[in-house]
């Protein structure tokens, strides 16, 4: 009780795939496509089409997110492969990552079934926002992919040029995501920060109307010094992204999103360790959202301008270091190996990075530098913005926001 940290509403069942090169190529010469189809810009009405997305996603070295037409085009995807079953959802994993660095939470979940009641830590307080008799599994397919991976098949050729992954779902939950603004209003009275994931699943227009309306209604409960965030994602109808932003800006104090969805949003791939490239992004981001501060991870770099940017610096540090842990030790993340990623040496060119586009905002931005991984020979790629979501959450706490 009188958690300091709640948060909602998204809980998804994830079926995290085992890479396996061989089958990726045996798929694409099953489904016989060939270079010039890949596309990731597409409907997604069959798993040939998941497969066609995908290929394009890999190619480029950029994640995102598709609900294909029919739950059994994930089904069908994913029964190729070897896969552990996780909980996800941002605000679940970090829920999940909290429990794990020592920190009591309260959560709505979107999904309440046997995974959920199994594999949900005892230090969360959980509200079902379904109810306790729907017991439903919609998975959420995550495919996730080392950098350096040659894919060759047909007249496809190409090396993956980072690791990646990239999430298929269609959860009848989060294209509807339920929001019990009164029943979780009066749990979190005592929260000092709030986790607000997005709602990128969401493709029904009244669905979202509703989502917006009952959101405001559940933060108005929250003390008035409490801290939002809300963590972006690339929605699946680009145009509801800018209406959630519209929505919520006037109860939201953070946006946070990773390079991917930074770019998205400006509408072109950037060099992220360009200072003026990133600088102009992040602004023209502050400037178009109406957010009060911008919060940017990516795999170099975690900054924060705007509003909050000053007093956020314990915080990023929490997410990049939570993040990186998870990057190094998947499910294995505890506080001791928490404790052990603060020792690893920062990526030099991200050092350089952080002095210069500081000195171009002249202080106005908190930026650090990651963490040198290179040493890493089997990353976990899936769930790093959940797992940066959730160690930046302490650092937001009042006593921590200096």
């Amino acid at each position: 009780m009188n958690e300091k940290i709640a948060m909602g509403f998204h809980t998804c069942v994830d079926y995290e795939l085992v890479w396996d090169t061989h089958v990726v190529e045996e798929q694409i010469r099953a489904f016989d496509i060939h270079a010039d189809e890949l596309r990731m810009d597409m409907e997604i009405d069959s798993e040939r089409a998941v497969w066609v997305a995908s290929l394009a996603h890999l190619k480029e070295g950029i994640g995102g997110e598709m609900v294909p037409d029919t739950a059994e085009a994930c089904e069908q995807f994913a029964g190729h492969f070897k896969y552990a079953v996780t909980l996800g959802g941002t605000p679940t994993r970090a829920a999940i990552i909290l429990d794990r660095l020592g920190y009591d939470t309260v959560l709505q979940t979107s999904c309440y079934n046997e995974h959920v009641k199994r594999l949900m830590p005892a230090r969360v307080r959980v509200l079902s926002g379904v109810g306790a008799a729907r017991d439903e599994i919609y998975p959420h397919v995550v495919l996730q992919c080392r950098g350096g991976v040659r894919i060759c098949a047909n007249d496809i050729d190409f090396i993956t040029p980072r690791e990646n992954r990239l999430m298929v779902s269609r959860d009848i939950d989060s294209l509807h995501m339920p929001i019990l603004p009164d029943t979780f209003g009066k749990m979190i009275v005592d929260a000092e920060v709030f986790l607000l994931g997005c709602f990128s699943e969401v493709i029904d227009q009244d669905a979202l109307e509703d989502c917006m309306e009952k959101t405001k209604a559940l933060l108005s409960y929250l003390p008035n010094d409490a801290c939002v965030v809300l963590e972006d994602g690339c929605y699946v109808k680009k145009g509801f992204r800018y209406h959630v932003h519209d929505q919520l800006s006037s109860v939201v104090h953070v946006l946070s999103m990773n390079e991917d969805e930074l770019q998205q949003y400006i509408g072109k791939r950037i060099d992220i360790c360009d200072p003026a490239a990133v600088k102009d992004a992040v602004e023209y981001v502050h400037k178009n959202s109406g957010m009060k501060t911008i919060l940017v991870h990516s795999a170099a770099w975690v900054l924060a301008y705007g509003e909050m940017a000053q007093s956020m610096h314990r915080a990023l540090e929490g997410g990049m270091l939570t993040s990186a842990t998870r990057f190094r030790c998947g499910d294995d993340l505890t506080l001791e190996e928490w404790e052990k990623t603060k020792q690893i040496p920062d990526k030099p060119d991200s050092v350089v990075f952080c002095d210069r586009i500081s000195r171009m905002w002249d202080g106005q931005v908190s930026c650090i530098p990651c963490k040198d991984m290179e040493f890493v020979e089997d990353p976990t790629v899936v769930g790093l913005g959940d797992s940066f979501a959730g160690g930046l959450l302490p650092g937001l706490l009042k006593e921590n926001r200096k």
